[in-house]
């Protein structure tokens, strides 16, 4: 017993709500320092904030007409990525204030962080589009995201505009060591050597047959994993892909198309510092549980019963079936009932 008058107080640490004996003749307020009660309540503060949520970055990059679809993936967003800081890139060029302050609101609503970044001179990405086989201007912002995002965003995470959406937890492909890679991605194409599949490698520009493929895209680019840190150490620019395209045109300069949109000039200016997510212990094109693309079931109509043999958590609508243009046929064929996507794409369909 504590020498003095003793009286049975409550602890002032209001989080511990713990009542102890204490020696009334000393200053109440001050006692709680030694108490053991407060100090396990300093522990749980900290164990508090070790476990704050952790930050995913998130960009994308449309014009206008994309833009009013973008709500229903957000919302895919939300749905399946609660337990995470959610911050939301929205890279643009002459989108009207009106639609950006739509997304805006419709992030504070969702709990997203939101800013959009307006590229202001748009002429490299229009001249890397007149060799890219139709992509538009849009498609390339992401190459210099890097120079637009805030400091702190040392990775982000590249989604298509609309047609891809997110279903479960990410963190795994999200939060990948890069291995002093400049991308996370899915593998789209192997070479082959000794009967076995390969990822492609710098010396492959060097093999014509090999360096086409390349060109068609190494990787999908619906959705991958950008290393910002390491691209702006490398002080990497839109330049660097305007002179690839130059290097291409000089080999080839009667082709109308030189490379297979963003993936394809993509593939080849980080050839040999992409990372394939899953390899090399999976060397496998339909292996893609983050960029689940749609023509899965056309490539793999007879392997696991049509099904893919893991859970997909990004969905991308590669492709001409996109998810506001599904038909009744199409939702057959991809099992709606075996996928959390047509809440998705129904509201898709109805804003359209």
């Amino acid at each position: 017993m504590m020498q003095g008058r003793t009286a049975q107080v409550d602890c002032p640490c209001v989080a511990c709500g713990v009542t102890r004996w204490v020696n009334i003749t000393t200053k109440p307020k001050c006692a709680p320092k030694s108490w053991e009660c407060c100090i396990l309540h300093k522990l749980r503060l900290k164990v508090k904030h070790m476990q704050k949520k952790r930050r995913i970055n998130i960009m994308t990059s449309c014009d206008e007409n994309y833009a009013k679809l973008v709500p229903v993936q957000l919302l895919s967003i939300a749905d399946n990525l609660s337990d995470y800081e959610v911050h939301f890139y929205l890279f643009h060029n002459q989108m009207q204030e009106k639609c950006i302050n739509s997304l805006r609101i419709c992030c504070e609503k969702l709990n997203i962080g939101f800013q959009d970044m307006k590229i202001r001179d748009v002429a490299p990405y229009e001249e890397l589009a007149t060799k890219g086989g139709g992509w538009v201007p849009e498609a390339y912002f992401a190459l210099e995201c890097h120079t637009y995002l805030p400091a702190e965003v040392d990775r982000v995470m590249y989604v298509d505009a609309a047609d891809v959406l997110i279903l479960g937890d990410i963190a795994e492909y999200y939060f990948s060591d890069f291995d002093d890679h400049l991308i996370i991605a899915t593998g789209a194409r192997f070479k082959r050597k000794n009967n076995e599949v390969h990822q492609f490698e710098d010396g492959d520009l060097e093999d014509l047959e090999l360096a086409n493929s390349i060109l068609r895209g190494a990787f999908n680019s619906g959705s991958y994993v950008i290393n910002t840190e390491k691209l702006r150490i490398e002080n990497v620019s839109i330049n660097d892909f305007l002179k690839v395209k130059s290097f291409l045109e000089s080999m080839s300069p009667d082709f109308e198309q030189l490379y297979h949109g963003d993936q394809g000039i993509l593939s080849i200016a980080y050839i040999g510092s992409i990372k394939l997510f899953g390899y090399p212990q999976v060397r496998d094109l339909m292996y893609q549980p983050y960029n689940f693309c749609m023509w899965f079931f056309d490539l793999a109509p007879k392997r696991c019963n049509g099904n893919p043999w893991y859970v997909p958590k990004v969905v991308h609508f590669a492709g001409a079936v996109k998810p506001w243009n599904l038909t009744e046929d199409s939702e057959k064929t991809l099992k709606p009932g075996q996928w959390p996507f047509t809440r998705y794409t129904k509201c898709m369909k109805s804003w359209r």
